[in-house]
């Protein structure tokens, strides 16, 4: 089994090469990226793309996937409500077969996911 993502067990959310990535970089870098592949970006755009779609999709999916609220929240770093965050011990091995069994379940219903996508992005090497 794989080890848990690098995020779980790091102080910040998203980190390149064990550094934390500023939270500007992330999202000049998400805009860039919609830019590039021809996606409307932002809230104020029509049908336009934020990157907190893509949190609120994958939460979604981890749910449809059968995942526990517990394990949903920790992975994608929402704090615990009320008693559980006291009682609950999610330990990595825990928190890797729940990303694990999520993995299986996208893999499983990506082939009906992408029947719906309608564009291919390519990234050219710098």
């Amino acid at each position: 089994m794989e080890s848990v993502p690098r995020s779980i067990n790091h102080d910040f959310v998203f980190t390149y090469r064990g550094k934390n990535i500023e939270e500007n970089g992330i999202k000049k870098s998400f805009k860039t990226a919609c830019k590039n592949a021809g996606i409307p970006h932002g809230r104020k755009t029509e049908n336009g793309l934020t990157f907190h779609d893509i949190r609120r999709t994958v939460k979604t999916n981890m749910l449809k996937a059968g995942l526990e609220k517990e394990y949903r929240d920790t992975i994608l770093g929402h704090s615990l409500k009320g008693m559980d965050v006291h009682y609950l011990v999610l330990d990595d091995k825990t928190l890797a077969e729940a990303m694990e069994r999520y993995t299986k379940w996208v893999d499983q219903n990506f082939e009906t996911a992408s029947a719906n996508v309608t564009q291919t992005v390519t990234q050219s090497s710098k």
